[in-house]
């Protein structure tokens, strides 16, 4: 009878343990683009990306590989930003004015 309770003991109180919450933080390389309008196109390394103003950083970034980036915002077929870009680590902003 007192193996019962011991086990049971051990049952509730294991029960009673706090829970733990990992969160990691998104290091990866990445860029977000501010200021394009809905008509412009993103390009990286000369390749299509999509329309710049969705990956504005709210919430959505284009992740990249660490390195040398060659950054083209093209609108209505006139490039308007064009840039290469050293990437490492973290989160760089791109200003389109």
């Amino acid at each position: 009878m007192r193996f019962l309770y011991i086990l049971l003991s051990i049952i509730v109180i294991s029960g009673c343990m706090p829970a733990t919450t990992v969160r990691s933080v998104d290091s990866r390389p990445s860029i977000a683009i501010k200021g394009a309008s809905s008509a412009a196109e993103l390009l990286v390394d000369g390749l299509k990306m999509g329309k710049a103003q969705a990956y504005n950083g709210e919430p959505q970034t284009l992740i990249l590989e660490p390195g040398t980036h060659k950054i083209t915002i093209i609108e209505n077929g006139v490039v308007i930003y064009e840039q290469k870009i050293f990437i490492e680590s973290e989160l760089k902003t791109i200003t389109v004015k």
